[in-house]
């Protein structure tokens, strides 16, 4: 009887040294193939001429965080003034050295909710003549409705690529616009994919 005893508690500490040792296996094998939301692996580094482009995050209102390539610096308001002379003129305008590639923050006086986000984009459409959409769906962002809108729209000089995200906050209407010309697509769609994807909300 007592040696019947020893054996099963040996059989029990095999079990539990077995159940053990496999646990450890898979937690380190998904150690390696998981990465953070947003992370970028090796293989993935997004390069502009030929120089890994580094991100920062940059908080809006307390509201969300959008990570920026340090590439950019915010526009100084005399040049705001000069290029935008109409009557919309974003809040917040990020640029590169050359001031040919925008990403632009604005948030409207628009009422805007999730439930009539889809007939605010439809609306929006309409007042952007002779654009060719190629991109126009509403996905979800930690629980908040969230429409992308991609297009081309040729301008005085040159063709221009817009991915614009729209969203509610405060239940007023959030833009965001990453455009840059399309001859450059293939310097900048990596980094724009990049910056849009990070969108992430605070509040």
């Amino acid at each position: 009887m007592k040696k019947k005893k020893i054996i099963i508690i040996s059989s029990v500490i095999i079990v539990f040294a077995v159940a053990i040792a496999l646990y450890f296996i898979f937690a380190k094998d998904n150690e390696k193939t998981s990465k953070p939301k947003n992370e970028l692996t090796q293989e993935e580094k997004i390069k502009y001429h030929g120089e890994e482009v580094t991100f920062k995050k940059y908080r809006v209102n307390q509201e969300f965080i959008l990570k920026i390539p340090e590439l950019f610096v915010e526009m100084s308001d005399d040049e705001v003034n000069r290029r935008y002379t109409n009557q919309f003129k974003p809040g917040l305008i990020f640029t590169n050295d050359e001031m040919d590639v925008e990403l632009f923050v604005h948030a409207a006086s628009d009422a805007l909710t999730n439930e009539t986000l889809r007939a605010f984009v439809d609306n929006y459409k309409t007042t952007v003549g002779g654009a060719e959409f190629t991109t126009d769906e509403i996905v979800t962002v930690q629980n908040k409705s969230v429409a992308k809108l991609n297009y081309t729209i040729q301008n005085d000089t040159t063709k221009e690529l817009h991915h614009v995200l729209f969203f509610s906050m405060n239940d007023k209407a959030t833009m965001v616009d990453f455009k840059y010309p399309s001859e450059r697509s293939k310097e900048w769609d990596a980094i724009c994919s990049y910056t849009l994807k990070s969108l992430e909300f605070t509040k």
